[in-house]
């Protein structure tokens, strides 16, 4: 169990790791920004203000959701999947970490899709 005592100190390489991770998933959220923002207003052209928004919102919540389902399953038989390769002796060049990195860029785009949609809607007054 971790130590909540605060002057145990925290490696270089787990701060390191923390700061990368948290620059990705905001340069993956604001690329889902722009695109949540481009969608709903591109859906304007067709569509009333409250239908292309929540367009543009369920879209965003699939690719979510998506990325989070998907990456849920890299991670729990991720393992397996590598073992099986291995097993078969079949050479795709999946691997459990690339499949986690492919998803975490997913889930956050979707994630700042999401938002953008809503906030479209806000703006919008819808």
């Amino acid at each position: 169990m971790p130590s909540t005592d605060s002057s145990v100190p925290v490696s270089r390489a787990h701060v390191e790791r923390t700061r990368r991770l948290v620059v990705a998933a905001t340069r993956w959220v604001a690329v889902g920004a722009v695109l949540g923002a481009v969608i709903s207003l591109g859906l304007l052209v067709v569509w009333t203000p409250r239908a292309a928004t929540d367009t543009a919102f369920a879209l965003g919540a699939l690719v979510l959701g998506f990325g989070v389902t998907a990456w849920s399953t890299a991670v729990g038989l991720g393992r397996t999947i590598e073992g099986m390769q291995d097993h078969l002796d079949v050479s795709s060049g999946w691997t459990e970490a690339s499949a986690r990195e492919a998803f975490f860029v997913v889930s956050w785009t979707g994630a700042g899709w999401v938002i953008a949609a809503a906030s479209s809607s806000i703006l919008l007054g819808v």
